[in-house]
């Protein structure tokens, strides 16, 4: 599977937006979404790239393992801290 394909699993398993994966990844929107949308694959230096792979990997397992994924509905800034949450436990 492609990184865009993993990512969009993990939308769809977890209930997670483009602006969620941006605050998990602590990526700008704009990245995010050309890495969902378009397919770019991580770039910028090497340690850069590994980071982010790593870090869908700790995604994916959280969405596994964790029962608090899928995200409920919840308000914009109550969605913000929920992440938060999950991803300061991951």
């Amino acid at each position: 599977m492609t990184f865009q394909d993993r990512l969009r699993r993990c939308m769809a398993k977890g209930n997670l937006t483009v602006a969620d994966l941006a605050r998990w990844f602590e990526r700008p929107h704009p990245t995010m979404r050309s890495w969902v949308e378009q397919g770019v694959e991580p770039g910028a230096g090497p340690l850069d790239a590994a980071m982010a792979w790593a870090t869908l990997d700790k995604l994916e397992k959280a969405i596994a393992r964790n029962s608090k994924f899928p995200v409920p509905r919840l308000s914009p800034q109550k969605r913000i801290a929920y992440l938060k949450e999950l991803r300061g436990t991951v």
